[in-house]
């Protein structure tokens, strides 16, 4: 059975996209089977491999139940890599499991809601060594699906003064779900230190976070990608593991080998 692993933080701009395609990338280049499901509703993982994202049909007509979840996985143009898109209807779905979310709790009703995720993928996990899930912040219903989901949760988190307040808030609500859970769920979930320099205020922040945050963050910090945006090409802003050359691009290689080990892969 595949493992599902599920890049989360409550806090935008955590560099939750950038691990999801730079590790779904490298998975699929050692060989592996690699799902790529985008879940957030600006399809900033979809444009990357998908020209025409917004007029194809994924995450939202599947979980809808207009189409196979079969029927909207999609070839890249890498061997061993596949996707389901999203697009801005998704906030629709958002909307709507949030709701149901609200009224299951407030009737103390089983709650089916936060389990779509998962039903979504139990079709398939077997056709895929790993699937990998990237997330939209905004949405604690999407937070507990993924939770419910996946036997490895990533908390990608930035070296800047609000970085811990926001993994402290992702890592606690996690908790929460896993303890109130009416299912066995027992996913991992592990903290990925994102955007470190070479400065003492950086390397303060990394060591603040490893001791606040004791045997669950990841030994693989990834680097800031310091070439200025403006001469930035898909290639390098994206899939920045394809270029040994860089720190950032070592980085996600050992964030591969580290992720291989942790999920048994």
């Amino acid at each position: 059975m595949g493992k599902i692993i599920s890049c989360n933080n409550q806090k935008g701009g955590s560099g939750k996209t950038a691990t999801s395609i730079n590790l779904a990338k490298g998975l699929a280049d050692e060989g592996y089977r690699v799902l790529l499901v985008d879940l957030d509703l600006q399809g900033n993982t979809s444009s990357k491999f998908l020209e025409d994202f917004e007029n194809t049909d994924g995450i939202v007509e599947a979980i809808n139940g207009k189409v196979l979840i079969q029927d909207v996985i999609y070839s890249t143009d890498f061997e061993n890599l596949f996707i389901i898109p999203s697009k801005l209807e998704w906030l629709d779905c958002l909307e709507e499991m949030a709701r149901e979310d609200y009224l299951m709790e407030e009737q103390e009703r089983t709650n089916t809601s936060v389990m779509r995720i998962r039903k979504l993928l139990d079709p398939i996990r077997d056709e895929y060594d790993v699937i990998i899930l990237d997330n939209n912040p905004s949405y604690k219903t999407i937070l507990k699906n993924c939770v419910y989901a996946a036997d490895l949760i990533i908390v990608p988190v930035n070296i800047d003064k609000n970085a811990i307040k926001g993994v402290d808030y992702t890592i606690r609500y996690i908790s929460k779900v896993i303890n109130e859970a009416e299912e066995d769920i027992k996913p991992d979930f592990m903290i990925l230190i994102t955007k470190t320099t070479r400065t003492k205020v950086s390397r303060e922040c990394v060591e603040l976070i490893r001791r606040s945050f004791p045997d669950i963050v990841f030994s693989t910090t990834i680097a800031n990608q310091i070439a200025p945006a403006e001469k930035q090409t898909f290639f390098e802003d994206y899939f920045m593991i394809d270029n040994p050359n860089t720190k950032v691009g070592k980085d996600y290689r050992s964030l591969v080998e580290e992720i291989r080990k942790e999920v048994n892969l």
